[in-house]
């Protein structure tokens, strides 16, 4: 059962980012980023394409995007009509309920205080109300991992049940299908499940490995329908990897840099063009691996900047006041975070699910490419982390003994 005082963290929250959805132009997307073309095309029953990206007349894309969050905004379009409003206030309501998850995972890996501080820090947390306000899948990507996270740290420390296993897979799988650098946490997180749970895990193995990847076959089967080839992900993948990750990348204030030469690219197929460019990628580091060690330095830093640069933001660049807000709100919690991270190791059995996405996670888009937006589904682990290690400092066992 979910207690009084959460349920008034989940309303706040919800209140919160209904008010800062309302100051904003809900008429419009400013992200314009082929996500609400892809929902709005799903919910209209007119398939799952865009127009070719390089020449406007060529042939159309058919998996441009990963699906997961284009199958969230069709559902919400397909109830309420093409209306920003309402996918917005949709992704208000995930985010409100992220708070009610790590309350739970919280409580299950330390105790009810941290939990109810953990879920009532999340509610206020400007990132999270921020994202909500934006038709991208920052929201819905945090609310995906840490339900999964949820279930799997259900099953490890309750009872093993299977069920909350499969529900926990499913969801990361859902998850890889949204947002695919996750996918390279499969293995990791199957072994993990192998060190928690030794006795039946070859038992449990082809259970695992299907609601893992269930997902990404139906959306390489689909794919493989419409372009011959299995693609689990996207054809993106390969303009991502290598306009981050070219000569001109360090040099560009974005960190990314678009020399392409999209004449290499006439009456190619998407999926040609995307081996083509993660082959040029390839090529690249292999050529000048010290500039793509100084591109990692340079990516750890941007993801882990406490306040965004201004020449990025949503529709426009981002204000000075997002800047000071941000680097309010995210310096604390990094630190505090990470201090938290270092005084769990003594217990790590315990924390090895959530040690996964913070590490994993961020190790694998620090190789690839990054933005500091890429860090906002690893927050909520780092708010629990940070209350875990202010628990033991003298003003946290004072709070902590009081408010028992």
């Amino acid at each position: 059962m979910i207690n009084r005082k959460i349920l008034y963290v989940f309303l706040l929250a919800l209140f919160l980012r209904i008010c800062f959805i309302l100051t904003l132009d809900n008429s419009v997307d400013v992200w314009g980023d082929w996500w609400d073309e892809l929902g709005w095309k799903i919910a209209s029953g007119k398939g799952y394409w865009v127009n070719n990206p390089y020449f406007p007349d060529g042939t159309k894309f058919y998996a441009w995007r990963s699906p997961g969050f284009p199958f969230f905004l069709a559902f919400i379009y397909k109830i309420f009509g093409h209306n920003y409003l309402a996918a917005k206030i949709g992704l208000a309501f995930l985010s409100s309920l992220t708070c009610i998850l790590l309350y739970f995972i919280a409580k299950i890996l330390v105790d009810g205080k941290t939990a109810f501080l953990s879920a009532l820090i999340y509610s206020i947390y400007p990132a999270s109300i921020f994202w909500t306000g934006y038709l991208a899948p920052e929201t819905i990507i945090a609310f995906l991992l840490i339900l999964s996270i949820f279930f799997l740290t259900k099953w490890d420390i309750e009872n093993k049940r299977n069920l909350y296993l499969i529900f926990g897979n499913l969801i990361f799988g859902y998850l890889c299908i949204t947002r695919p650098t996750f996918i390279i946490l499969i293995p990791f997180i199957i072994l993990t499940i192998f060190i928690k749970n030794k006795k039946n895990f070859l038992k449990e193995l082809p259970l695992v490995v299907i609601s893992f990847l269930i997902f990404s076959i139906l959306w390489g089967i689909r794919n493989y329908k419409v372009l011959n080839h299995f693609i689990i992900t996207s054809t993106e993948g390969g303009i991502v990897f290598f306009i981050a990750n070219n000569e001109y990348s360090l040099s560009s204030p974005s960190g990314f840099y678009h020399a392409e030469n999209i004449e290499e690219f006439k009456n190619l197929s998407e999926v040609e063009i995307d081996k083509i460019l993660y082959k040029k990628t390839f090529e690249f580091i292999k050529k000048k691996p010290k500039l793509y060690i100084k591109l990692i330095l340079n990516r750890f830093v941007r993801y882990w900047k406490f306040y965004p640069s201004t020449i990025s933001g949503p529709g426009e660049s981002y204000k000075k006041s997002h800047q000071i807000i941000s680097f309010l709100s995210e310096t604390p919690i990094i630190i505090l975070g990470f201090l938290g991270i270092i005084k769990s190791f003594k217990y790590y059995h315990q924390w090895l699910l959530l040690y996964l996405p913070v590490f994993l996670y961020s190790g694998v888009s620090i190789l690839i490419r990054t933005t500091i937006r890429y860090r906002f589904p690893i927050m909520g682990f780092l708010i629990i982390f940070a209350i875990y290690y202010l628990k033991d400092t003298k003003y946290g066992r004072k709070y902590f003994r009081q408010s028992g």
